[in-house]
């Protein structure tokens, strides 16, 4: 008898479609996640040519002290590790967006969810650079001789307050370039996305 109750109710059940996206809205997210995609390429390649200088830097530049020379190199290394952790992650996202299907709005609330998430990565990926920056500070005030020579509390406040100085300005420059490259064209899509509801 229960089971004959729920095949009614069932069948009295409508299914609603998932809205279908217009071509002239498919068309106006186009533009907005050629541009994202653009400027991904463009950051993978900045990064890429960036490390390699250092690099190459690091190994054809005739240091005065050889330890300098190697602490370095495995920072700059230990530094690509976690770099290429992160453009997996984007890379994952790129790959998405050449593949996106854009015909409902369900497919549009995943891909806005995506950038939502692949801004989180971005922001911690900034994050994840303060140890490198520590140990940065930490070199440069073991191995400048003019710096060396600081002691007691100028130490302490002149240290902190490059730390604390380069962090700031790593933390808004990434800020700055994520808004400049990708939130304004995702801000474009996510406002397309609320239009349609």
């Amino acid at each position: 008898m229960e089971l004959d109750q729920l095949k009614n109710i069932w069948d009295k059940e409508e299914i609603a479609e998932t809205p279908e996206i217009s071509t002239e809205k498919q068309k106006q997210i186009h533009l907005p996640l050629e541009r994202i995609r653009n400027n991904m390429r463009m950051e993978f390649w900045y990064t890429v040519v960036m490390f390699l200088l250092i690099i190459a830097f690091s190994i054809l530049k005739d240091m005065y002290i050889f330890k300098f020379k190697v602490y370095v190199i495995t920072l700059v290394s230990a530094q690509m590790l976690v770099t290429s952790f992160y453009f997996f992650k984007f890379f994952n996202l790129y790959k998405n967006l050449t593949s996106v299907n854009l015909n409902t709005a369900d497919s549009l609330k995943d891909l806005c969810y995506q950038f939502k998430l692949n801004e989180q990565y971005y922001l911690s990926f900034y994050l994840s650079f303060v140890p490198f920056v520590v140990c940065e500070m930490l070199l440069i005030f073991e191995f400048t001789p003019s710096l060396k020579i600081i002691q007691g509390l100028e130490f302490i406040l002149t240290f902190l307050g490059l730390c604390v100085f380069t962090l700031l300005l790593l933390y808004f420059v990434g800020i700055w370039w994520f808004k400049r490259y990708y939130g304004k064209y995702i801000s474009q899509i996510s406002q397309i996305a609320k239009n349609l509801k």
